[in-house]
């Protein structure tokens, strides 16, 4: 399963990139992630999660790949159900681990 994980906006209009591999994570860090995405129903959310988004909130996009299936979400801060929440911290907090120096 691969996760491109893509957060853009803000105050300052920052750009984060996420493109992961799970069997390249500790199985631990994959489990977690597979959960996550099971609990925010990934694969049955809308494509257009951004309704009416707030012009300096963060946007996100997600596509998550399978051997059978790729689904692609956009969401943003303001517009993103309570289930997603938690995926979108955690990939967050991935794409800010990477781009540290």
């Amino acid at each position: 399963m691969k996760i491109l994980f893509e957060r853009t906006g803000g105050i300052m209009g920052s750009k984060s990139v996420l493109n992961i591999k799970l069997e390249d994570l500790p199985s631990n860090e994959a489990d977690t992630l597979r959960k996550l995405l099971s609990d925010a129903d990934f694969f049955s959310l809308s494509e257009d999660l951004a309704v009416h988004p707030s012009p300096d909130a963060f946007h996100y996009t997600i596509t998550v790949a399978t051997d059978t299936i790729q689904h692609t979400i956009h969401t943003s801060d303001t517009t993103a159900a309570q289930e997603l929440r938690p995926l979108l911290q955690e990939l967050s907090q991935r794409a800010r681990t990477l781009r540290r120096p």
